[in-house]
């Protein structure tokens, strides 16, 4: 009830309701164990929802003091800092997790405590297209704040090597000379070292579920060790023989799952094989329906947080269209033909059910997934995972591996070929303009024609993929999205597959905007190529001057190092005219400001970049009319610019801000929010909304937030301004 409501409600207040609806049912038996689940699950909830709140604001409480922590993952180094994971061991936030930022280190490694004075802040992170969900990262994960280690004395308590850790660093060594090493590493151990471009691949082949440690390798695991038992019943003469069988498959499952650190994945898979173990130990014959809703029952009253992951919702219904393909198509004949015909319809079945409901997720899809799927699942459960296996348990031994390793680099050799060559296909399909809710409904009238009409569903599931790629496919209209990207001025103008990009970096930036956080959003939004690259380059120390690109291929180019691209053009070289938009450059003369007029129909975006008082001034006076409906704020939304003579001038039905959470500038100025509110004149701050996109029509403006459409959008709680809006002239 917490995450609903603004104001907390007392814990027994949700028993109090509950307990109000059972007597309201008492003659309505079949809903009394509903209502009790319910209760029991919003009880969980709550519960850890305020343990969550608790170690959070003591983790915020407690600004210098000192707190001790232990490093639980490898540390990531970059050129500035180094990123860590600390797992809280004092306090009443013990138990709980930090992301940490420490520059200039000494040697960091899993395992050590430390004695630290933290500077920390809430969880935030940015919300753009395609980007990662921080804040429901933290809550599934535990995680309660996040900051910098401050300068001073850090005392290193002790240093903890685990058994883990130490079959960790063997297997490292083992597999140092293979190409394929990031991908026996993250199967062996689960630790996924990779590059971007195997990232990048993963998502296009529609294999990112193969290249971690999940429910898949864990029920392998014990499938295996379960057959390997089986052999053993005519050689071995043992009471309860079937029963020992299960379990030992269990405990090479369990085992396989701690080598993995017991990653969220793997809990979930070694929950749903100790139910199973359980059921066919006591020889009970369950349903499978009903062992699917035991297990999703079982895993949210554990962790209710779960219900936040996306992760959790694809793994549970995986498992329940495997259930329904079993039920519906079962396997009917012994042959090689009934039993390639099965393979084939139920991959079929399986992975476009699965496309569907990554759209409504993740706003897209792979069309290789299904090809990625019928190749590599089966080769890879059948000899690279085995002989992977093998492998790490031969060298764990201390038993001569080196004839084995090279065999299982071979077998996971057509898996890295296929990964790189997805990477540089541009197979990712963009839906982020299809509803959500018009795909979640479609899923489940699918579902239910699978029910009652087999053949009809195999048959619409395709033609449904089809009408929604071809959804992407029609001419949008034009968009303008202000990315987050903290006090970085980041604007993308998009028409379709095309756009033009506006990037104004901060004085003190020393590098380009990274990669990692473009990218994806060009991915998600489908931008193929950026016509225009308009950023703010560092000449020398003190200098800087705007540049311009032209036809810059983003799929083929590195978007992290615009600065070494050589070009002599500048802002003023902008073309007036960028296919059926006008672009005025209002003052050309300015060498280190670019403000820009985008005229869209009958809409105007001014967009006045880094400017200072001198220059305000000149903008006002030396142009007749500077009037436009949308205002990007300049400089962040400081009070030494934005004056009220310029707010009056441009008259602004909307202002957009640009700015980091809880940055030290205090942007925007509560000086420029004032005259804002004089005026009338809402704000929007990334911030607090995210990513802010426009999209323009001739009758109206839509103005949405990247934040409020996350899933779970109760999670956000910007201020009280409708995550919608709509402008008409």
């Amino acid at each position: 009830m917490s995450l609903f409501l603004p104001i907390v409600p007392p814990f027994f207040s949700i028993f109090f309701v509950i307990l109000f609806l059972l007597a309201f049912v008492r003659r309505r038996s079949q809903l009394i164990l509903p209502l009790l689940g319910a209760a029991s699950f919003l009880a969980s909830l709550s519960w850890q929802y305020q343990h969550y709140q608790t170690g959070q604001n003591a983790m915020l409480e407690m600004a210098g003091s000192p707190v001790l922590v232990v490093i639980n993952s490898p540390p990531k180094e970059y050129p500035d800092y180094t990123q860590l994971s600390a797992t809280v061991l004092n306090g009443p936030a013990k138990g709980f997790r930090l992301t940490l930022r420490w520059q200039h280190p000494p040697a960091l490694a899993i395992g050590q405590h430390w004695r630290l004075r933290l500077q920390l802040k809430p969880v935030h992170g940015h919300a753009n297209p395609g980007g990662f969900n921080t804040e429901t990262y933290a809550y599934v994960n535990g995680v309660v704040a996040s900051g910098q280690v401050e300068r001073g004395p850090h005392i290193l308590l002790q240093q903890q090597h685990s058994i883990r850790q130490q079959i960790v660093s063997q297997v490292e060594q083992a597999i140092m000379p293979y190409r394929t090493a990031p991908l026996l590493k993250a199967l062996a151990v689960g630790e996924r070292d990779f590059s971007d471009e195997l990232w990048q691949g993963a998502q296009h082949s529609g294999l990112g579920h193969l290249l971690a440690i999940s429910g898949l390798h864990i029920g392998l695991v014990f499938g295996w060790a379960l057959w390997l038992g089986g052999w053993s019943k005519g050689l071995i003469a043992i009471g309860r023989q079937q029963q020992l069988v299960l379990i030992l498959a269990l405990a090479c499952a369990l085992l396989y799952a701690w080598l993995a650190s017991f990653a969220i994945p793997t809990l979930r898979a070694s929950v749903a094989l100790i139910i199973l173990v359980i059921c066919r130990s006591q020889l009970a014959t369950i349903p499978l329906s009903r062992f699917w809703l035991l297990l999703v029952a079982l895993l949210l009253l554990l962790q209710p947080f779960w219900v936040l992951s996306a992760s959790f919702w694809l793994s549970v219904l995986a498992v329940a269209i495997i259930f329904t393909a079993m039920w519906r198509y079962p396997l009917t004949g012994y042959h090689w033909r009934a039993r390639l015909r099965w393979f084939l319809t139920f991959h079929l079945l399986l992975s476009l059910l699965m496309t569907l409901f990554g759209i409504m997720l993740f706003g897209g899809f792979s069309p290789l997934m299904l090809l990625s799927n019928l190749l590599f699942v089966p080769w890879c459960s059948l000899v690279a995972i085995p002989l992977l296996l093998i492998s790490v348990f031969l060298t764990v031994l201390g038993l001569d591996a080196s004839w084995l390793w090279p065999l299982t680099d071979k077998a996971f050799m057509p898996l890295l070929w296929w990964l790189e060559r997805s990477a540089e296909l541009p197979v990712w399909w963009s839906l982020s303009e299809v509803s959500g809710f018009a795909v979640a409904l479609m899923a489940a009238l699918l579902l239910v024609l699978l029910v009652f009409f087999r053949k009809a569903a195999l048959i619409l599931l395709p033609v449904c993929l089809l009408l929604l790629s071809d959804s992407a496919l029609q001419p949008r209209h034009w968009q303008l999205h202000l990315l987050d990207s903290g006090q970085r001025q980041l604007l993308l103008l998009q028409h379709g597959r095309r756009a033009l990009l506006y990037d104004l970096a901060p004085a003190r930036a020393s590098q380009d905007i990274a990669e990692h956080r473009l990218k994806p959003v060009l991915r998600q939004l489908g931008v193929r190529q950026l016509d225009y690259v308009l950023f703010r380059q560092q000449r020398t120390e003190r200098s800087r001057h705007w540049t311009l690109l032209k036809n810059y291929q983003g799929a083929q180019q590195s978007l992290t190092l615009f600065s070494q691209q050589s070009s002599t053009d500048g802002c003023e070289q902008l073309p007036a005219v960028y296919q059926d938009v006008q672009l005025e450059v209002l003052m050309p003369t300015v060498a280190d400001s670019c403000i820009v007029r985008i005229t869209i129909g009958p809409w105007r975006v001014l967009l006045p970049g880094k400017i200072d008082p001198v220059t305000e001034h000149a903008l006002i006076n030396l142009n007749s009319d500077i009037t436009a409906d949308v205002l990007i704020l300049a400089n962040n939304g400081s009070a030494s610019v934005n004056s009220l003579a310029l707010l009056q001038r441009v008259q602004p039905a909307l202002a957009l801000n640009a700015a980091a959470f809880m940055n030290g500038y205090q942007h925007p100025a509560n000086a420029v929010q004032q005259r804002l509110a004089l005026l009338r004149v809402p704000l929007l701050n990334t911030a607090d909304y995210g990513a802010i996109s426009i999209e323009f029509s001739q009758q109206k403006l839509q103005v949405s937030s990247w934040r409020r459409q996350r899933l779970p959008f109760w999670l956000e709680k910007p201020p009280a301004i409708a995550e919608t809006l709509a402008t008409t002239r």
